[in-house]
């Protein structure tokens, strides 16, 4: 499977490559059009490149995380501040509501990344004018947030299969590499996530990110921001 899919961005460039050196394109706008093409795969093959060398990363038993004692809700809404800008290209609204504070164990980069994996899934499948809704609660020593659209959803042979990589869905134009959900379910169990989706098809999907919080913490809490305490 990893061969295929960098094989076919390179096969894309190469034969418009080919076409364009042949001189048989005298259009000057169809010419453009054809460098544009090598330009989009070329991009396509630099972010698969970038995911798997992600994805490895995460599944090698010797790589080691940076966990840390920190607000959960920090990394979250920083992720939902690009997804917000995400949502705006596409015309889609990001609404969050999130607890005032969740006290974890984690990675605060690798979290963010979780998150906005999950929300770039939901701008990617909603229509314009929809909403992606992000909402967190905390119940005693648990806490669980939750990502929803409106968008096309999933089937439902496919559910058990999305956190696989290169699994997309049937109709298999995501427009990604196929790898952020293998990536996000490989960062939630690094940290004892656990990570749900539910889905109907025409009318949405929600993840949903359960976890415990850090028991000393409990009702008293402090967080380390950049290295100190507060």
């Amino acid at each position: 499977a990893v061969s295929h899919e960098l094989r076919t961005p390179l096969t894309v460039m190469r034969g418009t490559w080919e076409l364009l050196e042949s001189g048989l394109v005298n259009d000057e706008a169809k010419a453009a059009s054809y460098r544009g093409r090598i330009s989009e795969n070329l991009l396509m093959l630099e972010r698969l490149v970038g995911d798997l060398l992600e994805l490895t990363r995460l599944q090698n038993p010797g790589f080691e995380i940076e966990m840390q004692e920190l607000d959960l809700t920090e990394p979250f809404r920083d992720a939902v501040r690009s997804g917000t800008s995400l949502g705006e290209k596409k015309g889609v609204e990001v609404r969050e509501s999130m607890p005032e504070s969740i006290p974890f164990m984690g990675d605060y980069g690798r979290l963010r990344q979780l998150l906005l994996i999950l929300l770039d899934n939901g701008v990617k499948f909603s229509t314009e004018g929809s909403t992606v809704t992000v909402n967190g609660k905390l119940e005693d020593e648990t806490w669980q947030v939750s990502v929803e659209d409106k968008g096309r959803g999933i089937a439902p042979e496919d559910i058990p299969h999305i956190f696989e990589r290169f699994k997309t869905d049937n109709e298999g134009n995501s427009g990604g590499t196929g790898l952020g959900l293998a990536i996000a379910g490989e960062i939630a169990q690094r940290h004892g996530i656990v990570i749900k989706c539910e889905s109907t098809l025409g009318k949405g999907t929600r993840f949903t990110l359960e976890g415990s919080c850090i028991p000393q913490y409990q009702g008293n809490f402090q967080y380390r921001r950049n290295g100190s305490i507060s």
